[in-house]
């Protein structure tokens, strides 16, 4: 009789054959994109369903027509700017009373008891679980507009915190200006802590909606040179940002609609972990003319190609 043994850590079954998974989960948990300035992909997300923009610096204010799913992540309620955390540290109130309550209405608690679940199985039944329990949630996406604005969000706390610790002599008021390295180690500390902080409890897929940084050798480039790694975003946060993400892209419009462009440019371009986009053009809305806009139409759009576990509707 041959010896059975049982592995807890190794993904062996008791013959010591490897176990081969039935599923996997396809939407990117960190989608980031980048595009020059007004050219739509705030738009596409517009009263989508399933999708809810954090907007960062007022950009849908003047759109001509109400953004239904929108917060304003600079407002808060009460009378203090920042909340003091356990794990994350200071967070700016505003985006924590955001992700507290989307925490609520997403039930994240549940969320990561399914998906850890599934994790370890990879079957169809804690698969079609984990399905089940996305498209409960009001907005399991969360886009925050822009990646910009948003660190200069995080930037915020990390000077409150910065000054919270200090005496009040050598507080300051701007955190580039705490050392003679531009507060590079304390801006990047918060930033992956904030980054970390929504990540965690707002949403189980978040997109982050960036520019195309506005560099004299970048102006040089035309539309089909521009790469991922031409995001705008300031010293190493360019590299730690989109390194760490799923799947980035080039967000295009033509005339014939919005595309996620998703195709390796070159050997420092950042690939794509999800199969289905990698090295691929993806339609991700129909054109729509800027009359239709004033009257409060929106593109056809196609959210679905990119997360396929999502029913937009």
């Amino acid at each position: 009789m041959s010896e059975t043994k049982k592995f807890s850590r190794l993904p062996l079954n008791e013959k010591g054959e490897l176990i081969k998974g039935e599923c996997s989960l396809k939407s990117p948990t960190n989608l980031v994109f980048i595009s020059q300035k007004k050219t739509g992909k705030t738009l596409t997300a517009s009263n989508q369903p399933k999708i809810l923009i954090a907007d960062c610096e007022g950009g849908t204010k003047d759109f001509g027509f109400p953004v239904n799913n929108q917060v304003n992540v600079l407002k808060y309620e009460g009378e203090e700017a920042f909340k003091k955390t356990n794990k994350y540290g200071w967070l700016p109130m505003g985006l924590f009373q955001l992700v507290d309550e989307l925490k609520q209405a997403n039930d994240m608690t549940t969320y990561w008891r399914l998906f850890n679940e599934f994790d370890d199985r990879k079957d169809k039944a804690t698969y079609e679980a984990l399905v089940k329990h996305i498209n409960k949630m009001p907005f399991p996406i969360l886009m925050l507009d822009t990646i910009t604005s948003f660190i200069e969000v995080s930037n915020s706390a990390a000077l409150h915190e910065y000054n919270k610790n200090v005496k009040p002599e050598s507080r300051k008021t701007d955190i580039k200006r705490v050392d003679e390295y531009g507060g590079v180690r304390l801006i990047r500390r918060k930033f992956e802590e904030v980054k970390q902080f929504v990540e965690q409890n707002a949403a189980p897929f978040i997109i982050f909606a960036g520019h195309i940084a506005e560099k004299k050798k970048v102006f040089k480039k035309s539309e089909d040179d521009i790469s991922t790694v031409d995001i705008d975003l300031e010293g190493v946060l360019s590299k730690i940002f989109t390194v760490k993400a799923s799947a980035i892209g080039i967000f295009q419009r033509t005339n014939e609609g919005c595309f996620l462009d998703f195709t390796k440019r070159d050997e420092s371009d950042l690939g794509v972990r999800n199969a289905h986009l990698s090295n691929k053009v993806i339609k991700l809305a129909d054109y729509i003319s800027a009359d239709d806009l004033v009257k409060g139409k929106t593109p056809k759009t196609y959210w679905s190609t990119i997360y396929p576990e999502i029913e937009f509707k």
